[in-house]
């Protein structure tokens, strides 16, 4: 029922709307009362969402000096270990000294082989503080060493993944105590392939000059098989190594060099990724099931032929923005500590290499990997979902920064 409509003229004063109210029926009267009360409830309902818009500027004004004071921090620390990484390049016995003092890393040879197995450092700078004869840097030298992981692999195969974690010195010194330290810590992850150490040693320095001579053009007389074969006659404890493993090792660095990092040069792309390892990965149409080295790095899962991670070997990558994870349940034993990462809405945008070494777009919904524990697939979920949780976060920050920068006159502190 609506009110009639009155004629009513102004009133300037409480008498006025008395008398105006004794005109009206009590059914108009009742609606009126209802009109206030419902005016009053109306009113009261503005005061507390005024009272909660208050408190959540309040909030947001906390958070976004929070986040300010945050990105000033980092800004700084960024910027400090910008001009760290620069001192250790420059003199990297002075340059561990500063990390040290700036409290970054203790003074440990533990800490300091991390920070040089780890931190975006020129590889010539580390190959040379590692090279040093002093004690404390031959300590570091067996930590550094440590930081690898040679079980099961071959003796070509450790020296391709430990060459490439630095830039070996020149000095025949240095090389040799380098070596003698790979060859001591390579037997202790694979004791019974040689006798003693010393073997590995020998064997170690002769395949290096093996590759020196295959591939630098300067070399004209290239060593043969067999005189390579020649060469490491009785090393292994008076006894000759079986002709199968020095034929491996011969064929292997003929078809590929070791691949030493240039002067002053990084591989960006994969140093210090946020995880890698060997994962089992199921074919898409093709069922197979391949065993690659997975390296998880700013949102991205990339996967190698082997774990030399090298631009070559690389064989597909699946970006993760948008996509998801989750365990397998174990139905049968070929799809042990499995876990798939999958879209909820359709192809994931990745790409791969085809037999013919094409790059083409994959064509997968999901994409169903196998670790080779229960812990080891649990970590890779974990960190796999952290990876897609920050990309999540940095782009809503960039995307807050974008919208805050269009609009005139809009409130942008902390969002930068």
């Amino acid at each position: 029922m609506s009110l009639p409509v009155i004629a009513i003229e102004p009133v300037t004063s409480m008498n006025h709307m008395a008398e105006v109210e004794s005109r009206l029926s009590e059914e108009e009267r009742r609606l009126l009362s209802e009109i206030r009360a419902q005016k009053e409830s109306v009113l009261d309902k503005i005061k507390e969402l005024q009272r909660q818009i208050a408190d959540i500027d309040s909030e947001l004004e906390f958070l976004n000096e929070v986040n300010e004071k945050e990105d000033r921090r980092d800004k700084e620390i960024e910027k400090r270990k910008k001009a760290l990484i620069k001192a250790f390049n420059d003199k990297p016995s002075d340059g561990i000294k500063q990390w040290v003092a700036e409290g970054y890393i203790s003074d440990t040879p533990e800490d300091i082989a991390k920070l040089l197995f780890t931190e975006k450092l020129h590889k010539r700078s580390i190959g040379d503080y590692l090279g040093e004869g002093k004690e404390a840097n031959i300590a570091t030298l067996k930590a550094f060493i440590r930081l690898h992981e040679f079980t099961g692999k071959s003796l070509v195969d450790a020296l391709r993944v430990f060459l490439w974690s630095f830039h070996l010195p020149g000095e025949a010194q240095k090389i040799d105590r380098i070596m003698e330290l790979f060859a001591s810590y390579f037997c202790e992850c694979n004791p019974e392939m040689f006798k003693n150490s010393d073997t590995c040693y020998v064997l170690a320095y002769s395949v290096i000059m093996l590759n020196t001579s295959l591939h630098n053009p300067s070399v004209k007389d290239k060593p043969t098989l067999d005189r390579f074969i020649l060469m490491n006659r009785g090393i292994n404890d008076g006894e000759n190594l079986p002709r199968e493993i020095l034929e491996e090792l011969y064929e292997s660095i003929k078809k590929e060099a070791f691949k030493v990092p240039d002067k002053d040069q990084l591989d960006e792309t994969f140093f210090n990724p946020e995880r890698e390892g060997w994962l089992t990965k199921e074919g898409g149409k093709v069922k197979n099931k391949r065993h690659r080295w997975f390296i998880l790095k700013d949102c991205v899962l990339y996967y190698f032929k082997n774990d030399t991670a090298q631009d070559e070997d690389l064989i597909g990558n699946i970006p993760l923005e948008n996509l998801k994870v989750r365990e397998i349940p174990e139905k049968s034993s070929d799809k042990l500590h499995a876990f798939e990462v999958y879209s909820e809405t359709g192809i994931i945008k990745a790409w791969k290499k085809d037999s013919e070494n094409k790059v083409v777009k994959g064509n997968h919904s999901r994409y169903l990997l196998m670790a080779s524990s229960k812990e080891e697939r649990e970590e890779w979920i974990k960190c796999i979902v952290k990876s897609i949780d920050d990309a999540v976060y940095n782009g809503f920050r960039q995307r807050r920064r974008r919208v805050a920068n269009e609009i005139p006159g809009v409130y942008t502190r902390g969002f930068a």
